[in-house]
């Protein structure tokens, strides 16, 4: 089997995917043809702003409406996955303001100007009503109903918000074996 590397034609290369937090940076983005990552700090209609935007860029950059379509764009979000939501909740609401507090202070502009620190906890819980976090069905219905709100179909979804390496596998199994079939 060929490395990676290796496999790649002259014409092809790494997949690149632009992290789109701006206006600016979804311009830059759509003039160059490139796909967005869509935070998951925001919800399913400014994604799709964001997903509208790019594509009148493109438009104007003078890409072709077969590149706009098959722009892949992904959508970020968290994922848990549990028999009750409030148990699904709870694993994340334990574990993740630990570790976002200390990812969030270690945070800095680009640019270098100030910005107020978001409450890790009230961070956390945006992100459970956000995304796909509670029973198998709703978070199928989630995915299934930020793709269509947003016409995004590719997610990355943090999947180890426990914190725990057993957790993270169970949790992975069940988006595999009882979320995504939902999904075909």
């Amino acid at each position: 089997m060929p490395r990676p590397s290796e496999a790649l034609t002259e014409t092809e290369g790494p997949e690149v995917v632009v992290a789109c937090t701006s206006p600016a940076s979804v311009r830059l983005a759509a003039e160059r043809g490139l796909p967005m990552l869509l935070g998951m700090h925001v919800g399913d209609e400014e994604k799709a702003e964001m997903v509208t935007l790019w594509r009148r860029h493109a438009r104007s950059a003078g890409r072709s409406p077969e590149e706009i379509r098959a722009a892949a764009h992904v959508s970020a979000g968290v994922c848990q996955i549990a028999d009750r939501r409030t148990d699904a909740a709870e694993t994340l609401l334990k574990a993740m303001p630990g570790w976002l507090r200390q990812g969030l202070a270690a945070h800095v502009t680009v640019d270098g100007r100030a910005r107020r620190m978001r409450d890790p906890l009230a961070y956390t819980e945006l992100l459970c009503g956000l995304h796909p976090v509670g029973t198998p069905r709703l978070c199928a219905d989630r995915l299934a109903a930020t793709s269509e709100r947003t016409g995004v179909t590719r997610f990355a979804l943090l999947v180890e918000g426990s914190g725990d390496l057993a957790a993270t596998e169970e949790n992975v199994r069940r988006l595999g074996a009882e979320v995504l079939p939902q999904l075909r």
